[in-house]
């Protein structure tokens, strides 16, 4: 045997999934995998177009529209199209604005908005149809979710966004199968999609308002690289285990081990949660006990005299700061404030973190009432379950104490698919109802449709 033959039969990580992005077809998918691809692109175009309301998108977005290039696809909020690699970018930072974009607890990882809003540009570019951009998705998310989990909770322990610095893979990969790549140029484009994914958690220290450019520029790597790929350009295949591969740089204990377990039987985008609150997930099962108890007990805000949490350590490093939000963007992070406004309100949705609910005093005096705390049993159970123990003290001196494992929204306890549907409308609020309807018509179909059906109701969204 000769070194080329010995060398092909050695395969790296994106090599295999490579050979199984060339072959499965759309034909291979279940349905309900289909059907959950579709209610993520309803749930993130629905937080994309709330996202148009805030500054970093609006930001993104004047900056984008005002460059020069080829009309390729549709940027939110933008008259006109632009440039692939630019939709993907603006696109993405508006999908995460809210903090209300679908996830996988088991990677600690944001996998459709890397992935969704580069499909969507490379599609509508490629003037491909619905099932390919679907399949595209589903692929898309394979891999993240794959590496992601492998990674975690080392990578993101170290300070590392997964969404940014896997998310490229995802794109890299469903653009890659829009454009039809040979599995050596679709193992270089993910290749080099590596070399570009960076993100760092710091902006939860400062900078909150940044921190959407991680999918963003995830997007617009996963676009580049196969741009690249296809005109010749060589990425590292050994870009992940490599001895200075993405691995040993970015984790201190990578599991590999189940990473190609079942693929093809198994599709973990069927393992999403949605986001039913606009806040860091981490916030969520504490925020569901919260409003579960003062829902059954009748509760009114100024009945809560405070509220003790114990919960998992990621949540509390996360969002456990004690001090106050000064900004809509921090206080998305502040398990204090979220809780507190949570009862002020009843809810926690899109319009709640805006800057006049953040300077309301009455939920700061609350939110100042708040603690938490680590738990050594939801720390053990972490991330099999993101689970909080909340003990609500009234006025009165009575404690109420409820536990959640998981909150709602994950596989084990889902959201509906009318839920997904009634936030989608929700979140796109002020726009003219029947675009909206429109939209959502095409995306319910979007397997019988071209892509040009989805991208044309896209161009009469307005910012």
């Amino acid at each position: 045997m000769n070194g080329k033959a010995m060398e092909r039969k050695v395969e790296t990580i994106l090599q295999r999934f490579a050979d199984y992005f060339c072959t499965i077809r759309f034909e291979d998918l279940p349905a309900q995998v289909v059907q959950k691809a579709k209610l993520l692109t309803i749930d993130l175009m629905g937080v994309s177009i709330a996202g148009l309301k805030m500054d970093f998108p609006r930001m993104t977005i004047d900056y984008l529209s005002g460059l020069r290039g080829v009309e390729e696809a549709t940027l939110l909020g933008a008259k006109g199209r632009v440039p692939a690699i630019h939709a993907a970018l603006g696109n993405g930072v508006c999908g995460h604005a809210l903090d209300m974009d679908d996830g996988y607890r088991f990677g600690g990882v944001h996998s459709g908005v890397a992935v969704i809003p580069a499909a969507l540009a490379f599609s509508e570019a490629a003037r491909a149809d619905g099932r390919a951009f679907l399949l595209s998705v589903i692929m898309g998310y394979e891999i993240v979710n794959r590496l992601s989990k492998a990674m975690n909770p080392s990578h993101l322990g170290r300070g590392f966004h997964t969404t940014g610095t896997i998310g490229v893979f995802g794109a890299a990969a469903a653009c890659g199968m829009l454009a039809g790549l040979s599995r050596d140029a679709m193992a270089s484009a993910m290749g080099m999609a590596g070399l570009q994914g960076a993100s760092l958690l710091e902006i939860l220290n400062d900078g909150a308002m940044v921190k959407p450019i991680h999918p963003g520029k995830a997007g617009m790597a996963g676009i580049l690289s196969v741009e690249l790929a296809k005109r010749g350009a060589k990425g590292p295949v050994t870009v992940l285990e490599g001895q200075k591969g993405l691995f040993k740089a970015m984790a201190d204990e990578v599991s590999t081990d189940e990473l190609f377990s079942n693929l093809g039987e198994q599709f973990l985008i069927s393992d999403q949660y949605i986001k039913l609150y606009a806040a860091c997930r981490h916030i969520h099962p504490a925020m569901d006990g919260l409003l579960s108890v003062m829902n059954a007990k009748k509760l009114k805000f100024s009945d809560v005299e405070s509220v003790d949490i114990a919960t998992y350590p990621v949540a509390i490093s996360f969002c456990g700061s004690r001090e106050m939000p000064e900004t809509a963007e921090a206080a998305k992070f502040s398990l204090a404030y979220s809780i507190a406004m949570a009862a002020y309100f009843g809810d926690a949705g899109e319009d709640r973190y805006v800057q006049s609910v953040v300077s309301n005093e009455d939920i700061r005096r609350l939110a100042a009432r708040v603690s938490s705390r680590r738990d050594a049993k939801w720390e053990a159970a972490y991330p099999r379950q993101r689970g909080a123990t909340v003990a609500i003290r009234s006025g009165k001196g009575d404690v109420h104490t409820v536990e959640v494992p998981l909150a709602k929204g994950e596989p084990e306890n889902p959201a509906s698919d009318e839920d997904i549907v009634a936030k989608f409308r929700k979140n796109a609020s002020g726009q003219d109802a029947s675009v909206i309807e429109a939209m959502l018509n095409v995306m319910l179909s979007l397997e019988r449709r071209p892509m040009s059906d989805l991208t044309d109701v896209m161009t009469r969204i307005h910012a």
